[in-house]
């Protein structure tokens, strides 16, 4: 787990959802189903609404329309937001990574050295390759032929859009000092 820090002030404050374009409303309330925790994220994004769309469609075929399982994915979220410090996009993909069948023993595993629990040969393939790519470490022949062993080529190309699509929200809001919801809630 990324380790606690102290509370920093807000770079650029979230909107709230009145000051959201419609567009942007209707993609919160079109992923309803992945649970609490995106307010503040949407409200930082919503002040690029162009960018705010893209990144959010992205987002939705990688955790809806994506090829990987949900088990698989949430692997990769939740090591490489630990690798990269990223406490708002580990804490939020807590409860999804339950709902993807990961056990509490195992969320909390994906945040220590990997030797220290009992992942399986395919879970590790995908734990290390995070590891590299958060790292920016290129991925060694053995690793990828480990992964191509129990991959399809679509999943292969997605599981690394998903590892630089997350670090590179974990550097977003960890730069901006976005809070999680339930902190400080945007004001208008």
């Amino acid at each position: 787990m990324p380790a606690e820090r102290p509370e920093r002030p807000v770079r650029i404050t979230p909107l709230p959802p009145e000051r959201w374009t419609p567009a942007l409303r209707a993609l919160l309330a079109g992923s309803a189903k992945d649970g609490p925790g995106r307010v503040n994220l949407f409200g930082t994004l919503a002040h690029h609404p162009g960018l705010a769309h893209a990144w959010l469609s992205l987002a939705r075929v990688l955790t809806h329309e994506g090829t990987l399982t949900g088990r698989q994915r949430e692997l990769v979220v939740l090591r490489t937001a630990h690798r990269r410090g990223g406490s708002f996009v580990f804490d939020r993909h807590r409860a999804v990574a339950a709902d993807a069948g990961l056990d509490s023993r195992e969320v909390v595993a994906t945040a220590l050295p990997l030797a220290e629990h009992p992942w399986s040969a395919d879970d590790l393939a995908l734990l290390e390759a995070s590891d590299a790519l958060a790292s920016g470490e290129p991925l060694p022949q053995p690793l990828w032929d480990r992964l191509a062993g129990g991959l399809r080529s679509d999943q292969l190309i997605e599981l690394l859009i998903l590892a630089g699509q997350c670090a590179t929200m974990c550097a977003t809001l960890g730069a901006l000092h976005t809070p999680p919801d339930g902190g400080r809630t945007p004001s208008g």
